[in-house]
């Protein structure tokens, strides 16, 4: 509980106050009364001022320390008054804040409640024109053409009354109207070869700046189209049924997708286009998380505000409602998103990591498990139904009360069917110190390979599958690693060489991890990269395994082999001789 009203703060801020006040009277002495005459003894007075409240009082007495006391006694009962008044007003801001954090935990709560009814007034759909770039390039411009300065022409000299009759004066009076005018027309000149020469730059400087902005502006029109033309590519892609566009399409839907600050989600989307079925594993919030305040109370007696909180009972049921809305809320957004006929199913997994307290680890299990066909499902009014009734009638699978998080087995998880999979080949058990890897046929290298890293994966809970023989369609062997975190598609490629592995290896590899969707790349080979290899990996979700590290992860699991680069190259001479 916090102390919301500190009465001894308050107290020691006006008692600091008053004190610099005290030390800082000043006392006048006044020898006159009002009336102007001399007085036989002087009076004294000072001035007071209540900073609180904004009052000056003057204070007269007829010695000084009188005065000082009367002044300490005014400051000392004004300061009383404000300490009793700021404790008065704390305490009254104390039951504000109280109510008004009340108000925000109740607001809090009630948004974890409609988090269903909350999305149904959202279009789910992706705005295609929304991810278009349709900012304009702003228009040139440029600073104003310089303009010719006025210049007004001379005032001449009044004709002289005198030069009517004497010559003299009037070629006096001509001559300096001809000079007048003789050093207008230089400035006339001037200003006009001033004028030219800055027209002339300003020309050329006007030019120079167009271009760059015709350059500029080309530039951003290029990078706009390219942007946009991507943003028509993913359409024609999604609308098309494309299995990673509808991936990215979905992903983006959840991505825009508000919940409380309170709920965190974290999504693994996998895509079968032959059953035309999404599946979604959603990472779920622990109840841990979820705020449980309904109320803050102000305790006048200890200046306090207490929270109270729920019940546990009525905490988990708030808990259990989130889990399926969130599940319910999932299912309608796939389906409301997905314009196209690709979607006709959906399955969404909820998973959750928490410590088991039988062992203080971290578990990871899926606590529920809800699947939909489409057509069923738009028939629901969610504006009206319960969720725990919702997720009955899709016959979801939870394994008693989501508080307990006791773990479900997915309806459907990621799709590990391929036609490429074959039977694997037993390797590791033939493998003695004097095998040489970069010798045995490409064929069981590649088995060699998925069978280690099965054994790898399978402390995880993961799968590997090896591929059948195809030289090189990308693709040597598929592990499936279930975690909705860390997990997902690993491509594994195997290269049995005995020279240096090309840059070109490496790009086909991350183009086939594109292609199948996977998030990480594994490319292991008997030889050793080039420094352009790693350069390309090293920003990628790409692990490239060497022959020594390969040796050593074999021995790792109990296996001794060598890798003897120089004989194999000789045994391939050989063998290209022949007998």
């Amino acid at each position: 509980m916090a102390n919301l009203v500190d009465e001894n703060a308050i107290e020691k801020d006006v008692m600091s106050r008053l004190e610099d006040l005290e030390d800082f009277l000043e006392i006048k002495t006044d020898w006159l009364t009002p009336a102007g005459r001399q007085r036989s003894i002087p009076m004294y007075e000072t001035t007071v001022i209540n900073e609180y409240s904004d009052e000056i009082k003057t204070i007269k007495a007829k010695s000084q320390p009188e005065v000082e006391q009367k002044a300490k006694a005014q400051l000392t009962k004004w300061a009383e008054q404000e300490i009793k008044k700021r404790i008065l007003g704390a305490k009254k801001d104390a039951k504000e804040e109280a109510t008004s954090s009340s108000e925000m935990a109740q607001a809090i709560i009630e948004s974890i409640r409609e988090i269903l009814r909350a999305t149904l007034a959202v279009d789910d759909k992706l705005k295609w024109e929304e991810l278009l770039d349709q900012e304009k390039f702003p228009p040139f411009h440029f600073r104003k053409e310089p303009e010719m300065p006025a210049s007004n022409p001379p005032v001449m000299p009044a004709a002289p009354f005198w030069g009517f009759l004497l010559q003299f004066f009037r070629r006096r009076w001509e001559e300096k109207c001809k000079e007048l005018n003789s050093q207008y027309q230089v400035t006339i000149e001037k200003l006009k070869a001033d004028y030219d020469r800055a027209t002339k730059e300003w020309g050329e400087e006007k030019k120079k700046a167009l271009e760059e902005h015709k350059l500029k502006k080309q530039t951003f029109e290029a990078e706009q189209a390219e942007k946009n033309q991507r943003v028509h590519d993913f359409r024609k892609r999604f609308e098309e049924g494309e299995m990673q566009a509808v991936i990215e399409y979905i992903n983006a839907v959840f991505e825009r997708s508000n919940y409380p600050e309170a709920v965190s989600l974290d999504y693994t989307v996998a895509y079968e286009s032959s059953s035309k079925t999404l599946v979604a594993d959603v990472v779920l919030p622990v109840q841990d998380v979820i705020p449980d305040i309904i109320e803050y109370r102000y305790l006048k007696s200890s200046n306090e505000m207490k929270p109270i909180k729920m019940k546990k009972k009525e905490h988990d049921e708030l808990y259990d409602s989130l889990i399926k809305q969130i599940i319910i809320r999932t299912i309608h957004e796939i389906f409301e998103s997905v314009y196209t006929p690709h979607v006709q199913a959906a399955v969404v997994n909820g998973w959750v990591t928490y410590v088991d307290r039988a062992t203080g680890h971290d578990v990871t299990s899926c606590i529920i498990s809800v699947s939909s066909e489409r057509k069923q499902f738009e028939s629901f009014n969610l504006e009206r139904i319960d969720p725990t009734e919702c997720v009955k009638s899709l016959k979801g699978l939870i394994a008693g009360p989501l508080s307990n998080v006791a773990p479900v087995r997915p309806i459907l998880q990621l799709n590990r069917q391929d036609p490429r999979f074959i039977e694997s080949k037993e390797m590791l058990a033939e493998l003695n110190a004097t095998t040489n890897l970069a010798e045995i046929p490409w064929e069981d290298f590649e088995h060699l390979v998925r069978e280690l890293f099965g054994k790898m994966f399978s402390a995880e809970g993961a799968e590997v599958r090896v591929t059948q023989s195809s030289r090189d369609q990308g693709v040597d062997a598929i592990a499936f690693d279930p975690d909705p975190i860390r997990g997902g598609k690993f491509v594994i490629q195997a290269k049995r060489y005995t020279n240096v592995v090309g840059v070109s290896a490496v790009r086909d590899l991350y183009g086939t991890m594109i292609n199948e969707g996977a998030v990480k790349g594994i490319l292991v080979t008997t030889a050793y990269y080039g420094p352009d290899s790693r350069e390309f990996a090293k920003d990628k979700p790409i692990t490239l395994i060497d022959g020594s590290n390969l040796v050593y992860l074999l021995e790792q699991y109990g296996y001794k082999v060598r890798i003897d680069i120089e004989a194999a190259k000789i045994k391939q001479r050989m063998d290209a001789i022949g007998p």
